[in-house]
């Protein structure tokens, strides 16, 4: 019979691989991207994480572990839309993103480091002197700077291309 610590972990990477796969083979599809909107998800993600946080405000001894989530998802983001691929529609200048096969494995990546991280941290919770609770709003901190992060590089990026192609055409 397996241990709770192994199915703690076999359970959610049972999960979450047919979710990747579906997710991956999307994100490799061309999709039109609205510029207007782009802002949204990031400012939902950032106080979705920031109202999860001032529920229950940390204890002053983990603040340093919800810096460097925020310091690690902002620039593990940040990675990743910069390998987001954008360009404008030839034939009627919309703009359009598509996954790259190495943001798909940067996404693979944090996937598994989280996984990693979330076990371990598990089992070594009383250890690092956090709770469980602590150590969920910590992943929620880097998940939410990691998606804002993100979302902001491709919103920079794509308001720029539009700029561009604003400026050549006139």
């Amino acid at each position: 019979m397996h241990d709770n610590n192994t199915l703690r972990i076999l359970i959610p990477v049972l999960i979450l691989l047919p979710l990747l796969y579906f997710r991956l083979s999307r994100a490799m599809k061309p999709q039109r991207l609205k510029l207007a909107g782009l802002w949204i998800r990031p400012a939902i993600m950032l106080a979705a994480g920031a109202a999860t946080v001032a529920a229950a405000p940390p204890p002053t001894a983990t603040i340093v572990w919800f810096v460097l989530a925020a310091v690690a998802g902002g620039a593990g983001g940040w990675f990743w839309g910069k390998l987001t691929l954008l360009h404008v529609h030839p034939e009627d200048g919309t703009l359009m993103s598509s996954g790259s096969q190495a943001g798909m494995v940067v996404l693979v990546l944090l996937v598994a480091v989280r996984l990693a991280m979330r076990a371990g941290a598990g089992m070594e919770a009383e250890a690092l002197h956090m709770s469980a609770r602590v150590f969920t709003d910590i992943l929620i901190v880097f998940t939410a700077c990691l998606f804002a992060a993100r979302g902001l590089e491709i919103l920079l990026r794509a308001r720029r291309m539009m700029a561009e192609r604003a400026a050549a055409a006139g």
